[in-house]
């Protein structure tokens, strides 16, 4: 198992320690934090602020000009 320490500059509640957590493991997990170039990733929330997923948006394949 990988640690990763942050520094946020003030102490979180518990309940935001679990939500950040949360959003942090599927933005790694889904590789929408390192593993998208040249695209976007999207974190979507509810009417209420609750985490709801994460999008990725990327072209999986493109020509380039000076590829033919």
């Amino acid at each position: 198992m990988t640690k990763i320490e942050l520094n946020i500059g003030r102490e979180l509640t518990r309940e935001e320690l679990i939500r950040y957590q949360e959003i942090i493991v599927a933005l790694i997990s889904c590789g929408g934090l390192s593993g998208v170039k040249g695209g976007q990733t999207i974190i979507h929330f509810d009417g209420e602020g609750n985490f709801q997923g994460v999008q990725l948006s990327y072209w999986p394949f493109r020509r380039r000009r000076n590829s033919i």
